[in-house]
């Protein structure tokens, strides 16, 4: 068995100065965010922490995901159901013999792109069809938990125009927007007014922030469609 360890996890003091650790350093592979590429590499991943720490160790594979046993170490426990102050060598050997269910989480595809000026949204390829080597692409990523758009330092509304299938629905005038999975609904969404939905649900959820207008409030599309929200000027 291969061990793949954060650099960063490896060079900690308390491991450093424990004589334990010396007899098990060997067998651990570190690796470096952005620099190590894990894609086909990890078959099982356990998790340490709270959701925020799931979400970073999901956001490493920007192909599939391996099956992934979160432990509960933090504030958080929505997406950690495994207790580690239980007996979690025998939860880690259940798992291992297959004797656990296995979740089905949905992700987002993320695509940021330059929208040149008196260019109509038909002009950009649908969301399915964009690689991260066209050449207007900024950001293309896979998310689980949720796409923020906001409106940062600025003190004015943001104006975002909605797109759905191609089709214009309407302008978010607030403080921003949260496009979010069934796993991301009780996230920054709850906060803002939106309903938990259950992960096994296939949708996405759109969440205004503190619009301005009480016409938007949240819906739930479809998984699978494209959402396009393009920036337009601000409102004081």
């Amino acid at each position: 068995m291969l061990v793949y360890v954060e650099q960063k996890a490896l060079e900690e003091s308390h491991l450093l100065e424990d004589k334990d650790f010396e007899k098990v350093q060997h067998k651990l592979k570190p690796f470096k965010e952005g620099v190590d590429d894990l894609t086909d590499k990890v078959d099982f991943i356990i998790c340490l922490g709270g959701d925020g720490t799931l979400l970073y160790v999901s956001s490493l594979f920007q192909g599939s995901v391996p099956p992934v046993m979160a432990f509960n170490m933090g504030s958080l426990g929505f997406l950690t159901p495994f207790q580690f102050s239980q007996d979690f060598k025998q939860e880690v050997s259940r798992v291992m013999q297959g004797s656990a269910p296995l979740l089905l989480r949905y992700r987002l595809k993320c695509v940021v792109m330059k929208h040149e000026t008196g260019e109509t949204t038909r002009n950009v390829p649908h969301v399915k069809n964009i690689q991260k080597e066209h050449k207007s692409l900024k950001t293309h990523k896979l998310v689980l938990n949720e796409v923020v758009l906001d409106r940062g330092p600025s003190s004015y509304l943001s104006n975002l125009d909605l797109y759905i299938e191609g089709r214009r629905v309407t302008t978010v005038q607030g403080d921003g927007l949260i496009i979010s999975t069934p796993t991301g609904s009780t996230a920054y969404a709850v906060s803002a007014g939106a309903s938990m939905i259950h992960p096994s649900v296939p949708c996405i959820l759109l969440t205004p922030i503190c619009p301005h207008s009480l016409s938007f409030r949240p819906i739930v599309v479809p998984a699978g469609v494209e959402i396009k929200v393009v920036t337009s000027i601000c409102l004081v």
